[in-house]
Formats: structure tokens, sequence, C-alpha cells
């Protein structure tokens, strides 16, 4: 014998499937930009005065840049994807680390 949901319970279950479904999807894109004081961002929103340079973080770095500066690079991206699965008190979803590769913060660059 099959269990049948009644119709409000039908109606429940895809209000809670469709809130879900963002979520499912897994990380947003992260993207990096220089700012206005010269300071590199990584995030997954990109302000309105920045979308013309922005790229997305997989991008190459240009030609040139220094083995400190990839380091740096490739941990602000680390931080940036876990900020996405950051809780209240300053915890971490599991998920976090399926979809993040942990990178520890490198040295200053001299």
């Amino acid at each position: 014998m099959k269990a049948r949901l009644s119709s409000p319970h039908r109606v429940c279950l895809l209000a809670a499937w469709w809130w879900l479904l963002p979520f499912a999807a897994g990380a947003a894109e992260l993207y990096r930009w220089v700012d206005a004081q010269g300071q590199l961002v990584y995030a997954t929103e990109v302000p309105e005065a920045y979308r013309a340079v922005a790229v997305p973080a997989s991008t190459p770095l240009p030609p040139g840049t220094s083995a400190c500066e990839v380091r740096w690079h490739r941990y602000l991206a680390s931080a940036a994807c876990f900020d996405q699965y950051r809780v209240v008190g300053g915890g971490l979803k599991p998920e976090a680390f399926q979809h993040c590769t942990e990178v520890p913060q490198p040295e200053p660059c001299r």
C-alpha cells in the first residue's frame, strides 16, 4: 500500500523544494577585481561600479604575476568561497568543504 500525501502536504513539500532549489545548485561563481583603493577583492556579487573590470576568479592571472601574489590570489579566492557557507557565530556549513579548497594564509610579499 502506497502512502499518499494530502493536498496541503503536497503544497508544503513543493514549496520547501522550490525554496531549497537555489541552494542545491552549489556555490556561486567567484569574481575578482581591484577596487578604488587598489585592494584586490574576491566576491560572488560584483558592485555596479566594478562590473566592467571584474573577471571570474578562475581567469588566469596576468603574465609577470609573482609567486607570492599567486599564493595570495589563491588564499583570497579560498576565503571568498568559504564565506558563502558561513553561519551565525562564524561556523561553516559542512558542504563548504565539498565546494571550497582550504588554502593557508601566505606570508606577506616583500
